[in-house]
């Protein structure tokens, strides 16, 4: 199996953020050749929690409010994903592409907008 490496990772997810959103920022808090650990902000207090280690194929992204995980996906023993109605739960899935979760964050995103006004 050909485990993508963090600059091909990256590449993905940056092809599809700029799909799926026209503002955000990316701080990253760690990157080596290995693993990623950052952080995609699109608005105060809300932002994308994106980790990968290629070493284990880990992969985490979230999408964080107000420094609490609000929907995700992640394949920690298995994959799963946590719905927003219950961001505690772990709902098993088939492996997401990075653009289906991004696509399912933006369409989050977007009622926030709504709910919020902005």
């Amino acid at each position: 199996m050909n485990i993508p490496s963090v600059n091909a990772f990256l590449s993905e997810v940056e092809t599809s953020l700029k799909k799926h959103f026209t503002n955000y920022n990316i701080e990253f808090l760690l990157r080596t050749p290995k693993s990623l650990k950052a952080n995609i902000h699109l608005r105060e207090k809300l932002f994308i929690a994106l980790r990968y280690n290629s070493r284990n194929e880990r992969i985490d992204i979230a999408l964080i409010q107000g420094n609490q995980r609000i929907f995700g996906y992640d394949n920690l023993k298995q994959w799963h994903y946590h719905p927003l109605e219950s961001p505690d739960k772990h709902i098993p899935c088939d492996k997401p592409s990075v653009d289906k979760i991004f696509s399912d964050i933006r369409k989050i995103y977007k009622d926030l907008l709504r709910s919020t006004g902005g």
